[in-house]
């Protein structure tokens, strides 16, 4: 694949994450309501550590993607 891309496939590339950003942002959105209501309901045995890091994690992947494709839409120079 030559590099750089062409601008209609940088702007594709960057629709596709904008795209899958948001609905991982989303999922992890209400994943975390549902720890928050297991946690508020069933007490502190209810979720462990693990899960809260594991969702946090994918949280703020989700916001990087939506920043990369944000990037990729706009032209900008996606290497930082």
């Amino acid at each position: 694949m030559p590099w750089p891309l062409s601008p209609p496939t940088r702007r594709l590339v960057g629709l596709l994450f904008l795209l899958s950003g948001a609905l991982l942002v989303i999922g992890e959105a209400l994943r975390m309501y549902v720890l928050y209501t297991l946690y508020a309901t069933q007490g502190p045995n209810a979720i462990t550590s693990v899960q809260i890091v594991i969702n946090l994690t994918l949280l703020v992947l989700g916001l990087l993607m939506l920043r990369y494709g944000w990037r990729e839409r706009r032209g900008n120079d996606t290497v930082d």
